[in-house]
């Protein structure tokens, strides 16, 4: 509004009038204030004025002044526009205008004769092209698409005066609308044409010189001369001919961006070559995508805080394109979706306007002559017809280019440079009798987890094929024996077909490709040789490293996997038991990395993507010089924070140029890619962010806009299939990657795993005894059966959507056993009530309804009694005993190092045990707890202890407010010894803030080292960026762009010294990783969410990481005896009679809540509204009856104490008057005396008045005489008062002189001789006043005396002799006796001459005032 205020302001002063278009694109709420302004110069115009006040300022009104508004109604990414508004226009509607008449009026203008009757043809051909066509997006045949045909046209005809109408006009419909068709459109297309002209026949137009300088090109940049691309090329160049925007359009894999990459070196070419048509000039472009930058980063935005404007990267492009005044040309490349928000800031730019209108008021206007806007995008679905009828469209299909010349270009260019020109061949004969077959197989029967597109699977194909056929992996591709040769790279093609066209399949279709793929590749591929009969193709690798086997060989991938030793030292998260699947996909990773191609893993949720390739990454990047970087996405990753967490870990090696440090490679792994939320059109930015990289190998610098090439980085990511707040992602990204599924482990994998950790555990010397090892099968069966279960048969629901189980829950069930030791695991039936715990804790808490929790106890009491010997019953585990483990049995006094997990003997006493640890938090905390430990509390206490004994243990704990979440998390954290930090909300508490308190919490647990509790509840969720950095946290243990680089530093210096006592590497990222590492351990993040509402679920939905990095604790309701026990410790205190009122009172309260309860489920029942009951109403109901009882009980008491004490004051009256009575009675006769004696006083009394107002009138005489002399006496103390001020400054600046006086000033004035006259009479000045004779020797003697100056200081002023003051008289009244002339003689004796006269001055004064 502040703009358009600035609008209006200029318009108004000059009188101008402006047409602002597509006025309904700008906000509502500003909307409403412009139609303010405009209200104010529309009433000031009415008026007649020529002056008025606009926005609080005086202003000029000129009344020419006019504004009209152009809109399109009803379009994405527009605003209805307010009444108040729409009031001050006049509305009017703009008709379709007739096409024959505009193009019958232009043909003729073009020089067409026969215009009447073309106009009519093409009008009828566009109306058919528009009804017969397929509907696609960028399909347009309106006023603008005629238009640039009819201009067309005109330039056919001044080009071929000679040529027939009608052909110029069917070449210049041809050339305008083929390049945007679909293939089969385009038949039909020419079907209408040659049935609107009969019998007329169209010359083909030779390109030549432009066509051969494209063939030129493709050779040169190694690519295949295709005729449908170059023809695409051609139609690319027209249409920038004829249109200042244009769109390439197209699904991914067609090439769209060597289309135009190919035109602009050709045209190039062409002008470097000094061709003589002017339209071929060398051309510039400025690439970018739109969609990884905020709209403020791409136009500009003003600062709302301090109003300052920050240019945008798209704005400065074309700036500098305009900037450019030389004939070369420029494209401003906009590479990213296309939808109703951005590109309609284009509008102006894209029709004859061609000026781009900014923000901040300026507009930028572009040269039509040298530049043209390209937009490469692969659909127009979310684009207004605005947007496509401004622009030129290219079809791009892939099904026209083909696979084939991409193979072609990669068999000359990637294979290693020593296969000869005939085995290149034979390869890409491999690839032409496999591939069709291949894709037809897959899209017609398998189902894959995340669509590919052809050229990427080929694409993969190729890579693997080319990671594999290298010298390095013991291929040599010039060995003279041909038949071996082949016989090996068949297999190695066969390997890399079932990898790339079947590796991206789902896991339930593997056998059926596997079926297929033998008889195909038997058929089809020559030298195979027999196939492995086991098993499936995917569960073999080709061996090519034995020199013995030329032929090379199909070996198990088990030969392959490495044995796993358990090692009781290493933390649990970091145990990996290898299998067939990380080993295979290992290798595969291995392989891409070796070629530089990007893979990316998909498959559910803990199938163990991240950890095959986290591992990968730790183990091999010292061996293979690989610096990891990994960023976790979720729902609220923004594409800043992304660039800078990636920028942050590259080195800089120009200003330009960034990378890996000198001789690695950095390996970028990006964890649920598709998390990111799409925005209202679809586009996800930090996606998009990854794409530009994919594409271009570089970021532009979002201050300083200038572009950053990165290199020596391989892009590797991880994700499961879309659904459950996973996107769908542009296949545009996803088509650069080598995609693989990972299948869920089988029951069998699943088992192995755990057995070798849970095996080895039991085995360590010095532990259990040996017919432990007994229980190693019994646990992981029944560990695998319940999680499948569980998996099965409690699905998600909306109600229930955290039932999501993968293979971290069976994990965590394995790490709660590890956490017991042999002392306290004597026998096995401890270790199966251990097993039954754990396997609780992670699957039993979580769930919601005592019908789920009954379901889970009964299954695992089927699982205990199918798999343990000597099982116990169901009431033996659930009935008889509650199940507990904990490691706070010993008391507070036990030190944290020496805490053992292990069994709970004993419920009442471990009650007991949390009353006195209660007991002590009270007492060294400031908020103390009131706290009831009933059963499902005391449960809650011990589940969460035990999450903070587990190394990086968090926690949701999900229940309804006031269940107790937060006041247990608060005691369970100082049972453990914990620090429980929370952060404290205030006004104006953003992300800054939440920042600087992680800074605070990272800095507490990483560097100082203090094990910390983060206490987090979802009303302290101000923004969703909160939750996403906790994601974060849980995921990785980073923040993106947390600390900046200063920090940092600072952080590695300050760890280097745990570093070192760890041993741990020195480097600075080394370091930063430790430091990180040490946070993970140190701090436990305990989320509080209630489930109430949508909240919950979708932050389960948008942030994984919520449900993956924590263990669930559902809160229940309060059963019917804890809500009892809590109403009698709560009533405890109160005086209610008796026990058993207490008891009837503590039952009420229980039976009043439970009731509301009830009613409140049937009001949600019968009227579909929620009444929530918490645990909080409970205790508010106790606290509302105890203030009540007590208030009441005060009423009362008070109004009975008021009626008691005003029942004795009545007493106490009565009593004292009947004594006033007796007491009066006796008095009577002694009143009579006193009144006698009374008169007789009052006679006296009279008399002494009289006499006593004589005295008084004396006195007043008396006064009066006082205050006269008093007066007197003031007036003369006035004057001697006056006198002394007179005196006074003369004795104190004759002081002051004497102070300045130093030794050799008295030397100097005893030095002289013969003194000179003023001197000497100074000097008998001073002897006269000091008594002695008034000759120059006594003087000098004077002078000589060692205490002269105290003699002067400490003389008596205030006794001098009147003889001496007479005699000093005559010395002062000379005139010539004055401090100035004396200064004349000497400046020693001035002062000397001014304490003289001082001396007599205050002699004089003190007389008078005695």
């Amino acid at each position: 509004y502040k703009a358009m205020g600035k609008f209006f302001k200029g318009l108004a002063a000059s009188g101008a009038w402006a047409c602002f278009d597509e006025f309904n694109r700008i906000d509502i709420e500003v909307l409403s204030v412009v139609a303010q302004q405009l209200l104010t110069i529309q009433n000031a115009m009415k008026s007649g004025v020529t002056k008025f006040i606009f926005e609080g300022r005086e202003m000029k009104l000129v009344h020419t002044f006019a504004v009209f508004i152009t809109m399109n109604p009803g379009y994405a990414g527009r605003t209805e526009l307010p009444d108040n508004l729409k009031a001050l226009f006049r509305p009017m509607a703009m008709m379709i205008p007739d096409y024959a008449l505009v193009a019958e009026v232009m043909l003729f203008s073009e020089g067409f004769e026969t215009s009447k009757d073309l106009s009519r043809k093409m009008v009828k051909l566009y109306k058919l092209s528009s009804e017969q066509l397929s509907q696609q997006d960028h399909y347009d045949f309106g006023m603008r698409a005629l238009k640039s045909v009819l201009v067309m046209a005109g330039s056919l005809k001044r080009g071929s005066p000679d040529l027939d109408e009608q052909v110029v006009l069917i070449r210049a419909m041809r050339d305008s609308n083929l390049p945007k068709f679909l293939s089969e459109d385009a038949e039909l297309f020419e079907a209408i044409v040659s049935d609107l002209f009969p019998g007329v026949e169209v010359p083909e137009v030779e390109q030549g010189d432009l066509a051969r300088a494209i063939i030129e090109s493709l050779e040169e940049h190694e690519l295949q001369n295709v005729d449908k691309f170059v023809l695409k090329v051609v139609q690319m160049y027209e249409t920038f001919n004829v249109r200042f925007g244009a769109m390439l359009v197209g699904p991914t894999g067609g090439g769209k961006t060597t289309v135009y990459r190919m035109l602009q070196s050709a045209l190039t070419k062409l002008r470097q070559n000094g061709h003589e048509n002017d339209n071929f000039q060398v051309i510039h472009t400025y690439v970018f995508n739109p969609k990884c930058i905020k709209m403020g980063e791409l136009y500009g935005e003003y600062n709302l805080m301090t109003n300052e404007w920050t240019d945008g990267l798209g704005s400065t492009l074309i700036r500098n394109a305009v900037a450019d005044t030389t004939p070369d040309k420029k494209w401003v490349v906009f590479d990213g979706p296309v939808d109703a928000i951005w590109i309609e800031n284009m509008n102006t730019v894209l029709d004859d306007n061609c000026t781009l209108c900014l923000p901040n008021g300026e507009r930028i206007k572009l040269n039509p002559g040298t530049m043209r806007m390209l937009f490469e995008v692969q659909d127009l679905a979310v684009a207004s017809p605005a947007t496509v009828s401004r622009c030129g469209m290219v079809y791009v299909p892939p099904e026209e280019l083909g696979w084939r010349p991409f193979v072609q270009t990669w068999s000359k260019t990637k294979l290693h440079e020593s296969a000869p020109e005939d085995l290149r061949e034979w390869i890409v004969g491999l690839f032409d009798k496999t591939v069709d077959a291949g894709l037809k197989f897959l899209r017609k029967h398998l189902k894959e987890g995340i669509p590919s597109v052809d050229i990427n699977l080929v694409a993969s194909l190729a890579s693997l094929f080319q990671s594999l056929a290298r010298p390095e992996r013991g291929v040599n591709l010039a060995m003279e024996n041909q038949k071996q040769l082949k016989a090996c790279l068949a297999k190695l093609f066969a390997f890399s077909y079932v990898w790339s066209v079947g590796g991206n399949v789902d896991a339930q279709f593997h056998d059926r490709f596997d079926e297929w793929a033998r008889e195909f590749l038997n058929a089809n591929v020559d030298g195979l040789g027999n196939l492995p009969n086991k098993n499936t193709l995917y569960d073999y690798y080709v061996v090519t490293t034995n020199p013995e086997e030329p032929k090379g060989r199909f070996a198990p991938w088990d030969d392959l996997v490495k044995k796993f030793a358990y090692n009781p030292n290493t933390p649990y998260f970091e145990l990996l038991v290898p299998n067939v699947d990380t080993t295979r996909f290992s290798f595969l990773l291995e392989r891409c990395l070796e070629v530089d191609k990007s893979l990316l893993l998909t498959g559910g949720t803990g199938v163990g993507k991240s950890v095959i390739i986290v591992d990968y990454l730790a183990k091999h990047a010292e061996e293979k010089d690989l610096v990891p970087v990994v960023i976790n996405f979720s729902a609220q990753t923004p594409a800043y924070d992304t660039q800078l967490l990636i920028e942050s870990k590259l080195e800089k090696k120009r200003k330009t140029k960034f990378g890996a440090p000198p001789n690695k490679k950095i390996v970028l792994f990006v964890d649920d890619v598709n998390m990111p939320a799409r925005e209202t059109y679809g586009a996800q930015p930090p996606v998009e962010l990854l794409r530009q990289f994919q594409d271009f190998r570089g970021f532009y610098d979002r201050k300083k806009l200038f572009w950053k090439d990165v290199e020596d980085t391989t892009l590797i990511c991880a994700c499961a299939p879309p659904g459950g707040g996973r996107q769908e992602v542009t296949p545009r990204f996803f088509r650069h990657f080598n995609m693989l599924n990972v299948p869920p482990p089988s029951d069998a994998s699943m088992k192995t795993i755990l057995s070798s950790i849970y095996g080895g555990f039991l085995a360590v010397p010095g532990g259990f005894p040996g017919d432990f090892s007994e229980c190693v099968k019994p646990v992981v069966d029944a560990s695998v059966e319940v999680y499948r279960r569980m998996s099965e048969e409690l699905l998600p629901t909306p109600a229930k959507s955290h039932y999501t189980f993968n293979l971290r829950d069976l994990s965590k069930v394995l790490q709660g056993i590890l956490l017991i030791s042999a002392e306290q695991c004597k026998t096995k039936d401890v270790m199966t009530r251990l097993w039954v715990h754990e396997s609780m804790r992670v699957f039993h808490d979580r769930l919601i309804s005592k019908e789920d929790k009954d379901y889970y106890k009964n299954m695992v009491a089927q699982v205990v009694k199918k798999n343990f010997a000597d099982a116990p019953t169901f009431e033996d585990l659930f009935v008889d005993r509650s199940i507990l483990f904990g490691d706070f049995l010993g008391g507070s006094a036990e030190p944290k190092e020496e805490r053992v997990y292990r069994e709970v003997p004993n419920v009442e006493k471990m009650v007991v045990l949390m009353e006195e640890y209660l007991e002590e938090y009270n007492a060294s905390s400031t908020n103390a707890m009131n706290l009831v430990f009933f059963m499902d509390a005391a449960e809650h206490a011990t589940r969460i202890a035990r999450i903070l004994r587990q190394p990086r243990g968090n926690a949701m704990l999900v229940g309804v407010g006031g269940s107790g979440k937060q006041s247990l998390t608060r005691f369970a954290s100082f049972v453990a010894g914990f620090k429980c930090f929370s952060i404290e909300l205030s006004r104006g508490y953003g992300s800054q803030e939440f920042r600087d308190d992680l800074k605070n919490l990272y800095q507490q647990t990483g560097i100082d080292g203090v094990p910390t509790v983060f206490l987090f509840t979802d009303t302290q969720i101000v923004e969703e960026g909160f939750v996403e950095d906790i994601n974060n946290i849980l995921n990785s243990g980073e923040v993106p762009a947390l600390f900046d680089g200063q920090e940092k530093d600072r952080m590695c210096s300050d760890i280097r010294e745990y570093a070192e006592s760890i041993n741990a590497p020195m480097g600075k990222d080394s370091l930063y990783q430790t430091f990180i590492n040490r946070v993970r351990d140190n701090l436990h993040i305990i989320l509080c969410m209630s489930p109430v509402g949508e909240a919950f679920r979708s932050r389960c939905r948008q942030f994984p990481s919520l449900i993956n990095c924590c263990t669930i604790d559902w809160y229940m309701e309060w059963p019917a005896e804890a809500l009892n026990s809590v109403s009698k410790r709560f009533l405890s205190s109160v005086e209610l009679g008796s026990d058993e009122t207490r008891a009837s009172v503590a039952s009420m309260c229980v039976d009043i809540h439970v009731s509301v309860t009830e009613i409140s489920e049937r009001f949600y029942q019968e009227l579909r509204r929620r009444f929530y009951v918490t645990p909080k109403s409970y205790l508010d109901l106790i606290n509302l009856y105890t203030s009540l009882l007590e208030e009441k009980r005060f009423e009362l008491g008070s109004a009975r104490d008021r009626l008691l004490n005003g029942l004795q004051k009545l007493d106490e009256t009565n009593e004292l008057v009947a004594n006033m009575k007796v007491e009066l009675g006796e008095l009577q006769p002694v009143l009579k005396e006193k009144a006698a004696a009374t008169e007789i006083l009052l006679v006296q009394v009279a008399k002494d008045k009289e006499e006593a107002a004589l005295v008084e009138a004396r006195v007043a005489e008396e006064e009066a005489v006082a205050k006269k002399q008093a007066d007197e006496t003031k007036a003369i103390a006035d004057s001697a008062q006056a006198d002394l001020d007179e005196a006074m400054p003369a004795l104190e600046s004759a002081v002051k002189s004497l102070n300045a006086l130093n030794k050799a000033d008295i030397v100097e004035v005893k030095g002289f001789p013969k003194p000179p006259p003023l001197v000497r009479m100074t000097m008998e000045a001073v002897c006269l006043l000091l008594g002695e004779k008034t000759d120059w020797d006594a003087a000098k003697k004077v002078l000589s005396k060692g205490d002269f100056m105290s003699l002067l200081f400490e003389y008596d002023k205030d006794h001098i002799k009147a003889k001496i003051v007479k005699a000093l008289t005559k010395y002062v009244d000379n005139p010539e006796y004055t401090p100035e002339n004396v200064a004349k003689q000497s400046k020693a004796a001035m002062s000397l001459c001014m304490w003289t006269r001082a001396m007599h001055t205050y002699s004089r004064v003190a007389k008078v005032v005695e």
